[in-house]
């Protein structure tokens, strides 16, 4: 037996030691936002924000009422930045086409923005951003000034010929998963990974290929991609297929480096929307609703985490260690204090749950009222860590992390209620950035630039 598969079969004595531990207070303090979160009974609590927040200060970053303000100021918007072309006439939805059912809201006229990467360089903050207009867009994060916000603007874009479904950065490459027509079969699809090395811009990208006569990388869109620092890559596809490559010297045209292909992973029914390597061991989340994990070493499956059905109601509250619906990200986390490792999970059946890295077992569930779509980690300014969680209508909710109890739901950000941010769901990606700052991106074709100012009172 591979010594990747004896961790899940073995007991786990206090798993929610280090994860649940610390203590959380909240205090409220302008104009707030009003929060319309159902009471949902999740794995510890009711959703219900901790704290309010002001819509004055998260819209202008300012206030008024000053310290006699009876909302937070723990969050502002710096700027919002339509980033993806325009959607033909033909192609325009309505809002009440699957994005929420209100009436009287504006159109969907922006093509989907799937993905956003971070890149810090030379003292610099740059984004890159992927849409469903076929386009990577590269972008300048000039940092405010006086009482100026952040300022984001253009400054390269590349057309590669279909929707980009995911972006990436490692190191100083950058790695676009989309889809396009292969050399070999110009009337199909196929999905496609390209590389380029940002200090050696103007050369051509590197393609990840499954073979000098397959010169792609998936019979299917690439939906993601993990990286290490060795130089290996894996890509997640809607083929249900998990791809592996690594960086060879002399792999690339004409003798350059590039990737070669080393291996396929299959069990996926559906789209692979989340890959993770910890411990040794890559955890894989799916459209089929199951979390599977792999010997990184051999590629062979090591434990499925099965998806279970619904109830009449809608519910899954009798399985709370099992997703109800598609898997759509995975994260990975260390407790500071003992490095003792877990895994994020979010899903479109309301929750993102965490599972202990070392054997597997579920230790926590919060449901969000709404699909999970997006999840990331940042920090308050004491360095605490926090769960940023996009969701499905558009919302950004904030949990601690190590808060007594786990995933305690800190602030919602809603357009509804705060008349910022993504006024058309769902949101896609949510990436954090340097200064307490974070990025989302959105089907309303939109990039938001926030920053956590205040203290959450953990």
């Amino acid at each position: 037996q591979s010594k990747h598969l004896q961790p899940w079969h073995l007991p786990h004595a206090n798993t929610m030691s280090s994860f649940g531990s610390g203590r959380g207070r909240g205090r409220g303090g302008g104009r707030g936002g009003r929060h319309g979160t159902k009471q949902h009974q999740g794995g510890s609590q009711a959703s219900q924000p901790r704290l309010q927040v002001c819509r004055n200060f998260a819209s202008t970053g300012n206030c008024h009422h000053g310290d006699r303000c009876n909302f937070s100021h723990v969050i502002k918007l710096h700027t919002c930045v339509v980033v993806s072309d325009k959607l033909k006439d033909s192609n325009k939805q309505g809002y009440n086409k699957g994005y929420g059912g209100h009436s009287g809201k504006p159109v969907k006229d922006r093509e989907k923005v799937s993905s956003v990467a971070v890149w810090e360089t030379n003292g610099s903050i740059k984004l890159f951003t992927g849409s469903h207009d076929g386009k990577w867009r590269l972008w300048n994060v000039a940092p405010p000034s006086g009482s100026n916000g952040a300022v984001i603007t253009k400054e390269f874009e590349h057309f590669v010929g279909g929707p980009v479904d995911a972006v990436h950065i490692a190191s100083h490459y950058f790695f676009c998963g989309f889809e396009a027509s292969p050399v070999e079969a110009p009337d199909a699809k196929a999905g496609m990974v390209h590389s380029w090395n940002l200090n050696a811009a103007q050369d051509p990208p590197m393609e990840l290929c499954m073979s000098p006569m397959a010169k792609y990388a998936g019979s299917g869109r690439i939906r993601s991609l993990w990286t290490t620092p060795d130089g290996r890559v894996w890509s997640g596809g809607t083929d249900g297929t998990i791809r592996q490559w690594a960086y060879t010297p002399g792999a690339g045209v004409g003798g350059a480096g590039g990737f070669a292909f080393v291996r396929s992973m299959s069990g996926h029914l559906g789209a692979v929307t989340g890959l993770v390597l910890t411990k040794g061991v890559l955890w894989s989340g799916g459209m089929d609703g199951t979390v599977r994990l792999w010997n990184v070493e051999s590629g062979e499956a090591a434990h499925v985490i099965p998806a279970v059905k619904k109830d009449s109601t809608g519910n899954s509250s009798t399985a709370p260690g099992h997703h109800a619906g598609p898997v759509t990200g995975l994260l990975p986390f260390e407790v500071p204090s003992d490095q003792s490792t877990f895994v994020f999970s979010s899903s479109l059946d309301e929750t993102v749950k965490v599972w202990n890295a070392t054997n597997g077992e579920c230790v926590a569930s919060e449901k969000h009222g709404q699909g999970v779509t997006a999840i990331a980690l940042t920090s308050d300014l004491k360095g605490n860590p926090l769960l940023l969680c996009g969701l499905f209508y558009g919302d950004i909710m904030i949990r601690g992390t190590l808060s007594n109890p786990p995933l305690c739901l800190l602030l919602k950000i809603s357009h509804n209620f705060l008349g910022v941010g993504h006024e058309l769901g769902p949101v896609n990606d949510i990436q954090s950035g340097p200064g307490n700052t974070f990025y989302a991106v959105a089907d309303d074709g939109k990039l938001t630039c926030w920053q956590i100012t205040g203290d959450f009172g953990l």
